[in-house]
């Protein structure tokens, strides 16, 4: 992954992640052992960088990791306010989760679809009527291509 470099107190930090464990200037960390919370989907890492603390939002279904320090995207500099998931989309999540009755595949599809879902719902740069149109069109694919699978199974036999 990539590395982020902060700025504290006229101090240079690199802050790279490495599975599970974080190099703040060379020396590991493991995540397990900062403190955290958990605030929706993410899980959020205080993270000692020079004299201040840095947030480190951790979600694998979206955006992966965000190192936040006083509001500001270490990454790109702008403002951050973590996405929240709107409530409609959990509808289009337990719509995928349906799919769970149909098997192996059902269970990938499933998995993908409340994945995409998850990252098209939060997307605030989309219009919510798109992302709405979008989630409806994610169900709709997700059920032919069952529906696909099992009318070529059938003709097979």
């Amino acid at each position: 992954m990539k590395a982020w470099d902060v700025v504290v107190d006229g101090n240079r930090y690199e802050v790279k992640p490495k599975g599970n464990k974080l190099a703040i200037n060379g020396n590991k960390v493991k995540l397990k052992e900062l403190m955290s919370r958990k605030e929706g989907m993410f899980r959020i890492y205080e993270v000692p960088v020079g004299g201040k603390k840095a947030s480190l939002y951790v979600n694998n279904w979206i955006g992966g990791m965000k190192l936040v320090m006083d509001g500001i995207d270490c990454a790109t500099g702008a403002p951050y306010t973590p996405p929240v998931l709107p409530k409609w989309a959990y509808v289009f999540m337990v719509l995928h989760c349906v799919n769970f009755i149909n098997g192996a595949l059902g269970v990938l599809l499933a998995m993908a679809g409340v994945a995409a879902t998850i990252a098209i719902s939060c997307n605030t740069r989309i219009p919510v009527i798109v992302r709405v149109l979008l989630d409806i069109v994610l169900v709709i694919v997700a059920v032919a291509i069952i529906f696909g699978i099992a009318i070529a199974a059938a003709s097979i036999y």
